[in-house]
């Protein structure tokens, strides 16, 4: 059984129907250790904070056991990390890191601590992270230059498309994700599958 931390991004407050919610409940009914935190100041992100609780789950996530460690990330969460990641707060190896439609850091002009030159993390994240899998929608407003562009190629990583699925979020109509909660299990399985 894995172990796996789920970062929410910026204004989500861990909502019913909301497919992270939903990830967590069924990864504990298969007996996965699920850490899922509730960020502060969702609608104001302080990045300190944000910066603090990341690097406190991580290190109860690595407390927690025997198993795979594997870090799920949300837009901003997607930021936060990298972020760590860059700065060195992340200090113990991860087995895999899911970045799903992580925000063009360009597009956070009201959380400027927030911004980060994507490609000067790229050596950083393979430090921590065994395996890395980015995920995004070709129709996503946080990533008006496409995902290829903001993350992509300055990460070296293919992405995996959900054609029209905007941000990826409960206002996009995105509830249920059978293919996370697969891909938790097997990395090999096919993040597409609704």
């Amino acid at each position: 059984m894995a172990r796996v931390l789920i970062n929410h991004g910026w204004t989500n407050t861990r909502q019913e129907g909301h497919w992270q919610r939903l990830l967590a409940g069924a990864l504990r009914a298969a007996g996965h250790q699920v850490q899922y935190p509730q960020y502060p100041n969702t609608q104001k992100p302080v990045f300190s904070e944000w910066q603090e609780l990341l690097t406190a789950e991580l290190e109860l996530l690595h407390e927690a056991g025997a198993g795979e460690t594997v870090v799920i990330c949300h837009s901003l969460g997607c930021i936060n990390f990298l972020i760590a990641a860059k700065s060195g707060r992340i200090t113990t190896p991860i087995d895999r890191v899911l970045l799903v439609a992580p925000a063009d850091p360009r597009t956070l002009g009201e959380i400027p601590e927030f911004k980060i030159d994507v490609a000067s993390a790229n050596a950083a994240l393979f430090d921590v992270a065994k395996s890395v899998t980015l995920v995004a929608s070709d129709k996503d407003p946080w990533l008006p230059a496409g995902v290829h562009e903001a993350f992509a190629e300055p990460l070296g990583l293919e992405p995996v498309i959900l054609s029209g699925a905007g941000h990826l979020a409960s206002g996009d109509g995105f509830g249920p994700w059978v293919g996370v909660i697969n891909w938790v299990s097997d990395p090999a399985a096919d993040l597409t599958a609704r």
